[in-house]
């Protein structure tokens, strides 16, 4: 009986040993395709009008801000400025007039923009939840400006007063 029991442990053991380093690398190993579908409501905004933010100092700050479509009542802003600093963070707001009007109240305060990034600090877009703002945007008397402190340093034109560098409907 002895020798019986001494030559199965063995056996067992050895079993039991690569069942379990099966079951416990198996799941490590498994390798799942990325799920690329959508959410129901989920998609792509493509309806967009893009409008140039020029440098106004001599730090050559300068960029684009792009308005989407999402919807009738919210319209979405992305920012992307070039040459910031660092460490910095820049106002954006939209002004009322052309740029060169320089008026001092906003008509809508935008997010603060990252001078690392260049992107808005917080989100990577900032919602006007006005409706039909983006289907009013040609005729919006407007610009937007971008300041470092009390200093403009890039600034643009927007709906009437320029028209859009690059747009999809």
């Amino acid at each position: 009986m002895k020798t019986y029991i001494s030559k199965i442990t063995p056996m067992v053991s050895l079993v039991i040993t690569m069942t379990l380093f099966a079951l416990l690398s198996s799941c490590e190993q498994q390798d799942y395709p990325p799920n690329l579908s959508t959410a129901p409501g989920g998609g792509t905004v493509s309806t967009y009008k893009a409008y140039t933010l020029a440098a106004a100092t001599t730090e050559n700050i300068y960029g684009r801000v792009v308005f989407y479509k999402y919807n009738k009542t919210i319209t979405l802003v992305q920012m992307g400025l070039y040459n910031g600093a660092g460490g910095s963070s820049y106002t954006a707001a939209i002004f009322p007039g052309k740029v060169t009007a320089a008026p001092a109240t906003a008509l809508k305060v935008l997010d603060t923009v990252a001078g690392a990034t260049g992107a808005f600090a917080t989100s990577k877009y900032f919602s006007i939840t006005e409706e039909g703002f983006f289907d009013k945007l040609d005729a919006y008397n407007a610009n937007v400006t971008v300041k470092l402190g009390a200093v403009t340093v890039a600034a643009g034109n927007i709906g009437a007063n320029a028209a859009p560098v690059a747009e999809s409907k």
